[in-house]
């Protein structure tokens, strides 16, 4: 499996039936910039393509958006390609040491990175961020933040700040972003998702009083849904955010 990505999108060719499949060697060898030739989880190249002008006369070649892209490729390839694309963001984003500004090089194994100037190891970014349903008797709160598309509801979201816990953090969204009080905080499960680079941590959490008033910054719709009457989905459907959901509806969240 080759993997070339351009920003946060996954280079694919679609085949005449109307599947995407990954490209070969010889469709992307004039056009890739590799960054590493490491074998990652059964990865073979790892590459990034450095402008989408490369592929305007390859009709055959498609930069799909990653969130799309999760959608199109077998299930069971997911995670080495999240992986894979955060180790070429990460690589990408750490090309120079940021305590002397040397350049960094690639360990001897080929995967993480260092400055050899400062002696120092440079380890990727992972950022903890909660995401939690939040239930009001048998109705799940469903919102819209203003950057989905018109057809994409999903639960609430958002990162962790310095000094706070993840159930503080869970409060602290739900109050800033619809304005209501939650209780029972409890632990759900949790997911690696690259968007940027979250550790993503549900939360199940009952409602505990007030009314909905939207962070108009943030967002543009929400509310409390039954699951016969849920408004949309995430645009990924094996992210986290869908598999809660999920358990709503099969009655495993209440």
């Amino acid at each position: 499996m080759n993997l070339i990505f351009h920003e946060q999108s996954l280079l694919l060719v679609k085949a005449a039936n109307g599947d995407y499949i990954f490209p070969d060697i010889e469709q992307v060898s004039n056009i890739v910039v590799t960054l590493s030739l490491i074998e990652v989880a059964g990865v073979k190249l790892l590459a990034s393509l450095p402008s989408r002008d490369l592929i305007i006369n390859r009709p055959e070649l498609e930069l799909v958006n990653m969130r799309r892209a999760l959608n199109l490729v077998p299930a069971n390839l997911v995670d080495k390609i999240i992986y894979a694309q955060q180790i070429i963001y990460y690589q990408q984003q750490n090309s120079f040491c940021s305590v002397c500004g040397n350049k960094t090089l690639l360990s001897a194994d080929g995967k993480w990175l260092n400055c050899y100037n400062c002696k120092r190891d440079i380890y990727p970014r992972i950022s903890p961020a909660m995401i939690v349903a939040v239930v009001r008797d048998d109705k799940l709160l469903m919102a819209q933040a203003n950057h989905f598309a018109p057809d994409v509801w999903s639960i609430l979201a958002g990162f962790s700040e310095v000094g706070e816990s993840l159930e503080e953090t869970v409060a602290r969204e739900v109050m800033e972003e619809v304005g209501i009080k939650i209780k029972n905080i409890c632990y759900w499960g949790s997911q690696y998702w690259p968007f940027p680079n979250s550790l993503m941590i549900g939360f199940t959490a009952k409602y505990a009083g007030g009314e909905i008033v939207l962070d108009r910054n943030e967002m543009r719709a929400a509310g409390f849904y039954r699951k016969d009457e849920l408004p949309g989905r995430p645009s990924t459907n094996l992210s986290i955010a869908s598999r809660m959901i999920d358990a709503f509806i099969d009655g495993k969240i209440i």
